[in-house]
C-alpha cells in the first residue's frame, strides 16, 4: 500500500458527513479487509509516519485548546482524529491548526473518538486473520523515527488567542478546562 491507497481508504470513509468518526473508522477497518495483510500492515505504518507529521508544538497547543486539556493519549487521539479527516484537511491543519475550525464544531470537539482510527488496520488485519492477538499485528509494525516536541506553553490566555486566534475564539471554554483539570487530579 502507497500514501495515495491509504488516503483513498480514508476518503472513500468519509461518503456521508453525519457519520460519527468511530462508524468512519469502522467503514475504514471494512475496507482494509479487501487488502493483503502486508498492504494492511502498510496502512498502519503510514498513520504512524502521519501521526509522528503532526507531532508539533502548534497541533499540541491546538490540541488543548480544542480538548480542554492535554495529555499525551489525548494528543494521540487528537493527531489520529486530524489523520482520519483526509489528506487535503491533515495539510491544510499541519500548515495551520486554525483551519480545524472549517470542519469541527465545539459540540463535536467533546468527543472527538480520534481513538478508534488508531485500530483501523488492527481490527482488519484480525479479522481477515483470524486471530485475536493484537501483538501479532503490532509487532511487524516498522518504527517511526519519532521527535521531541518543544513546548512553548502562553503564560495567558491572551498569549493563546494570539497564538492562535481562530480556534481559540471557537472552542476556549474555561469551565470544560477547569472540568477536566478536576477529573484528571481526581483519578490521580
Amino acid at each position: 500500500m502507497n500514501e495515495t491507497a491509504f488516503w483513498q481508504i480514508i476518503e472513500l470513509s468519509k461518503g456521508n458527513p453525519t457519520l460519527s468518526f468511530e462508524t468512519q473508522c469502522v467503514i475504514m477497518s471494512d475496507e482494509l479487509m479487501a487488502h493483503t495483510p502486508e498492504e494492511i500492515i502498510a496502512f498502519e505504518h503510514i498513520l504512524r509516519q502521519k501521526m509522528e507529521l503532526a507531532n508539533t508544538w502548534p497541533l499540541m497547543a491546538a490540541s488543548f485548546v480544542v480538548c480542554s486539556f492535554i495529555a499525551d493519549d489525548i494528543f494521540e487521539d487528537f493527531r489520529a482524529w486530524i489523520v482520519g479527516q483526509g489528506k487535503t484537511n491533515f495539510e491544510k491543519i499541519i500548515k495551520d491548526p486554525n483551519h480545524i475550525c472549517q470542519i469541527l464544531t465545539p459540540n463535536l470537539a467533546k468527543n472527538l473518538q480520534g481513538e478508534h482510527m488508531l485500530y483501523v488496520a488492527a481490527n482488519a488485519y484480525l479479522e481477515k486473520m483470524n486471530a485475536d492477538d493484537e501483538a501479532t499485528f503490532y509487532n511487524q509494525i516498522p518504527a517511526v523515527a519519532t521527535k521531541e516536541v518543544k513546548t512553548k506553553w502562553p503564560e495567558t490566555k491572551n498569549d493563546f488567542r494570539k497564538l492562535l486566534p481562530k480556534l481559540y475564539d471557537t472552542f476556549w471554554n474555561e469551565k470544560r478546562i477547569q472540568e477536566r483539570i478536576a477529573e484528571a487530579e481526581s483519578n490521580a
